[in-house]
């Protein structure tokens, strides 16, 4: 089963028009928080929705009934698609949200705690290590670029995989290999320093009395 095959047929850009409509206002929503704080993000992002909206309601007045050019019918209006759109939450969806965020959430918590009492020294290490790396991608960047990059990631990587699927999975393959190697000549390396001083002591001869 392709990498792929779960994701939605957005992230592919087989509609171009529905994907931009949904990748390029986050984007830009992302950027502006750089410079702008969150209140005056909200508010123009609304406003310019606003003007969109009306500037769709004043083309298609004057389309059909000044101009006459289109048909008097719904699919004359831009946002006719808009309109069939269900923004309603059922009781059952809000239910079910809740109680997978809450199993999550107290996952995580018991993965934390465990980790910090060391209940697992290798994990704790592990997540140590981890730590110490992601000061140094806090050094370079703040959580707002990553989740910019992380969206321009998960509308440019599903297409791209698709499109030269075959490529990544040897590339991927050949670096899985790689670390292989390098992981077997580290353990060998590593018995090897182990055994040498073994050796050693056992070939020391004693000393006569």
């Amino acid at each position: 089963m392709s990498l792929t095959s779960s994701l939605p047929s957005v992230m592919f850009w087989t509609n171009p028009q529905e994907t931009a409509a949904i990748f390029l206002p986050t984007l830009v929503a992302l950027v502006a928080l750089v410079s702008y704080s969150i209140i005056s993000v909200v508010s123009t992002s609304c406003l310019v929705i606003l003007l969109a909206v009306s500037l769709c309601k004043l083309y298609t007045h004057v389309m059909v009934n000044l101009l006459a050019k289109l048909p008097a019918d719904l699919s004359s209006d831009p946002l006719h698609k808009v309109y069939s759109f269900d923004l309603t939450i059922s009781a059952g969806t809000v239910e079910t949200i809740i109680s997978t965020s809450f199993s999550n959430v107290n996952d995580i918590l018991i993965l934390l705690r465990s980790l910090f009492l060391l209940d697992s020294l290798v994990d704790s290490i592990k997540f140590g290590v981890l730590l110490y790396f992601i000061t140094y991608i806090g050094l370079m960047c703040n959580l707002l670029t990553v989740i910019t990059m992380a969206w321009i990631t998960l509308f440019t990587f599903p297409r791209l995989y698709r499109d030269n699927e075959m490529a990544i999975d040897n590339l991927v393959e050949k670096m899985i290999g790689q670390v292989e190697d390098v992981k077997s000549k580290v353990t060998s390396l590593v018995t090897r320093t182990k055994a040498t001083p073994m050796k050693s002591v056992e070939k020391t001869p004693e000393k006569e009395e």
